[in-house]
């Protein structure tokens, strides 16, 4: 079967701060790339936007572009839908394509949401019967029924875009590019998005994804390309590469800087004279691994001292904090009204867990020990950082980082469907 969507060694080129509106640069820049000459720019003026990128997409599948600012993601969708073209390779797409990128675009401010409609859904390829017939669900999709014969220059920003996804997701193309667009709207509106999306994909639309929320990219495709700095460092199954793009992730961050990677690095040690702190670990009970968690794993917390002299009332602070800074819970042993020994001599805290119930992502364990005066901070040091699988997929904020554990989830007190016309029993 011939591939819905192939790209085959394609590089886009950007000269910066350079224009084409000299009629002297109009004539020069073609034949400099007859002769083969940089038509004189130095390198610090070319922009590799995508480097030899390659890869093929199957009809009725669905690929999520992923990598962080700048790495060709919504480049790759401009030369899909033709905005751009490319500096050099081919780019192959079979059937009509639908992109859900600059929502709203090609609208006119001075018409109606109506006119808006017809006009649109023209530009992204949509016959006239078509629009007639559609009409009625872009409407009601978009929630704006009141005001489709306003001009839309009279909208909110919201109602412009969601307008525009509207008209693009009923296009019913073969294959359909979204960049971002799950951002618009309120929540039930991104729902909805969702959830035409999803109809589109049960149609057998082929998609091309883009999201920074790797949780989305997980639930609608199942294969992604991870780009970085224009080249696709890798491209196959979405959990591997999601896995793998996390923990690069994680790593620039660690790189970055900042107190939690500093902590991650083992670094940002300290003590008194009275006691020291010489390691701490987070191990899983299940597995016995100290690096790798599932969210419902049983798991300790040890922290392994050393005293110079007794310590009397010692009170035990744990942060666990999310590889971006943010923190996920603070354990105190105080506060849970446990009294633990003096400590003398070499030793270890123990702490027990009976879940993690952590979300997925790398967490590290910044890890302070105060003595009978509450607040004095006597040792403090910061384990290695750890890598947890949650119950929702993906390093994002919007997972959330508690795992709750259900108890049991049930309908209750649900009467009989009651049909039109009869009596209430009521």
């Amino acid at each position: 079967m011939k591939p819905a969507v192939r790209f085959e060694n394609v590089s886009k080129r950007y000269e910066l701060g350079t224009g084409q509106t000299s009629i002297k640069r109009m004539i020069k820049k073609p034949i400099a790339r007859l002769t083969g000459r940089k038509n004189g720019l130095p390198e610090s003026q070319i922009l590799w936007a995508l480097r030899d990128v390659s890869f093929n997409i199957e009809p009725g599948s669905a690929l999520g572009l992923v990598g962080p600012n700048g790495s060709g993601k919504t480049t790759s969708l401009k030369l899909l839908s033709r905005i751009t073209f490319p500096t050099s390779g081919q780019v192959h797409i079979n059937g009509r394509i639908s992109a859900l990128i600059e929502l709203g675009a090609g609208f006119h401010p001075d018409l109606t949401g109506r006119e808006n409609v017809y006009l649109n859904g023209t530009i992204l390829g949509m016959k006239k019967e078509e629009i007639d017939k559609r009409f009625d669900q872009i409407v009601d999709f978009s929630g704006i029924e009141r005001f489709i014969d306003t001009p839309v220059k009279r909208y909110s920003s919201g109602m412009y875009v969601r307008l525009g996804f509207s008209v693009a997701a009923h296009v019913e193309p073969d294959v359909l590019l979204v960049d971002e667009v799950l951002a618009v709207g309120d929540a039930q509106f991104r729902q909805k998005c969702a959830q035409r999306i999803e109809e589109l994909q049960a149609i057998g639309t082929t998609i091309v994804f883009v999201a920074h929320n790797l949780y989305l990219v997980r639930s609608v495709c199942d294969k992604a390309v991870f780009l970085l700095k224009g080249q696709v460092q890798q491209q196959g199954a979405v959990d591997e590469v999601l896995n793998n793009y996390e923990n690069w992730l994680i790593e620039q961050q660690i790189e970055q800087g900042g107190a939690p990677a500093a902590a991650m690095r083992g670094k940002n040690q300290g003590h008194s004279q009275d006691v020291a702190i010489q390691e701490i670990e987070m191990r899983n009970l299940k597995s016995g691994s100290n690096e790798d968690f599932n969210y419902d794993d049983p798991a300790e917390i040890r922290v392994h001292y050393k005293t110079n002299k007794p310590i009397s009332k010692p009170n035990l602070v744990v942060r666990i904090t999310r590889a971006d800074g943010a923190t996920a819970a603070m354990i105190r042993t105080a506060d849970y009204g446990i009294r633990l020994d003096d400590l003398d001599g070499e030793g270890v805290i123990s702490l027990k867990m009976d879940q993690l119930q952590l979300a997925t992502g790398g967490y590290v364990l910044n890890v302070t020990l105060l003595g009978p005066i509450d607040g004095v901070g006597l040792a403090w040091g910061n384990s290695r950082w750890i890598q947890v699988s949650g119950i929702s997929l993906g390093h994002e904020e919007s997972s959330g980082m508690f795992v709750p554990n259900i108890a049991s989830a049930r309908v209750e007190g649900q009467a009989t469907r009651q049909r039109f016309g009869e009596p209430s029993r009521l």
